[in-house]
């Protein structure tokens, strides 16, 4: 099981609740099929957005991340989290 940090940037700049966060949650596990391997999810409201902790199953972190990315678009397609878009990657940071 990896870890992969997805890191969501609000359109306002402003944090993130913990309603928004709760309901992204139930709407990754809702688009979760068995493609995704999800093992589990949590979604923290942080200072600009949201941080989204996704451990998947797979062999290497380059496949979680596939996987786990695949998994939250098609959560953010829904509209699960409008106002929210996939933050851009920090150099050095989680991801």
């Amino acid at each position: 099981m990896l870890l992969v940090h997805l890191p969501l940037a609000s359109d306002t700049g402003l944090a993130g609740t913990e309603n928004e966060a709760a309901l992204l949650q139930d709407a990754v596990w809702a688009h979760a099929g068995p493609q995704h391997a999800l093992e589990h999810i949590r979604v923290r409201p942080v200072e600009h957005g949201m941080n989204v902790a996704l451990f998947v199953r797979a062999d290497d972190l380059a496949a979680a991340r596939t996987k786990a990315r695949s998994l939250l678009a098609a959560a953010l397609g829904s509209g699960a989290a409008r106002g929210y878009c996939l933050a851009p990657a920090v150099r050095g940071g989680p991801r």
